[in-house]
C-alpha cells in the first residue's frame, strides 16, 4: 500500500509515518498544506491520502474533493481531531472514504487504511451515530439567496446592492452558512450547496 500523508503538524506527521513504515505501509510523500496535498496526489497517485481537516491554503475538505474528483481511484482517509457532524456531512459530501479521529488507537487508523485501500469505507462508528442524530439547522432564506448570488460570482458588495442589505451583512449572512456547512471558505461553501442540491446546476435562480 502507497500512502501520502497531508498534514500541517510536523510532529503528527512524522509520529504517523513511523507508525506506518513499521506496520510495513509505504509513504510516498508528506505535505504540508490543502495545495500541495492535491499537486503530490496527482503526481505520486497513491493508493491512500490521509488527510488532515485543518492546514493552509487549501482546507481538507476542498483538497479531498479536488482529489477526489481528479483521481477517482485514489481514496483520501481523514485523520482528524474534530468529530464536528458539519464536518463529517461535508467530508461526506467532497468524497471522503473514510474518517479516523485522532484520539482512536493506532490500529483503528491501521484497520482503516486497509479497508479504505481495497475500496471499503471506514467511518468512525461513534463520529458516525453523533452525525445521523445532528439536526444541523437549515439555510434561512435570505443565507441562501445569499448562497445563490454567491454561486453566480457576485462580490459582497454586488450581494448586498442586489439584495438590499450592508456588506457587513452578506458577511453576516456567509459565516453562517459556513457554520452550518461545516466549511471556512466561499469556494467550499458553494460547492457544498450544490452537493446538497441547494442551488441548481445551472447555478442562477432557484
Amino acid at each position: 500500500m502507497r500512502v501520502l500523508l497531508a498534514e500541517d503538524h510536523n510532529l503528527v506527521r512524522q509520529g504517523t509515518r513511523l507508525f506506518l513504515e513499521g506496520e510495513g505501509i509505504e509513504v510516498v510523500g508528506e505535505a504540508a498544506n490543502g495545495r500541495e496535498a492535491v499537486e503530490m496526489a496527482r503526481s505520486l497517485h497513491p493508493d491512500v491520502v490521509v488527510m488532515d481537516i485543518h492546514m493552509p491554503e487549501l482546507t481538507g475538505i476542498e483538497a479531498t474533493r479536488r482529489i477526489r474528483h481528479d483521481l477517482p481511484d485514489v481514496r483520501v482517509l481523514v485523520l482528524t481531531a474534530y468529530d464536528t457532524p458539519a464536518y463529517v456531512h461535508a467530508l461526506l459530501d467532497a468524497g471522503a472514504d473514510g474518517f479516523v479521529l485522532k484520539t482512536a488507537e493506532l490500529s483503528a487508523l491501521l484497520k482503516a487504511l486497509r479497508e479504505v485501500a481495497v475500496g471499503h469505507q471506514a467511518f468512525d462508528p461513534g463520529v458516525m451515530r453523533k452525525a445521523a442524530l445532528d439536526m444541523t439547522e437549515d439555510l434561512t432564506d435570505r443565507e441562501r439567496d445569499v448562497l445563490l448570488a454567491a454561486a453566480r460570482g457576485l462580490t459582497n458588495k454586488q450581494i448586498g446592492a442586489e439584495l438590499f442589505i450592508s456588506d457587513r451583512t452578506v458577511q453576516g449572512h456567509l459565516q453562517n452558512i459556513y457554520q452550518k456547512f461545516g466549511v471556512t471558505t466561499r469556494t467550499e461553501a458553494v460547492t457544498t450547496g450544490f452537493a446538497r442540491g441547494l442551488i441548481p446546476l445551472e447555478g442562477g435562480e432557484a
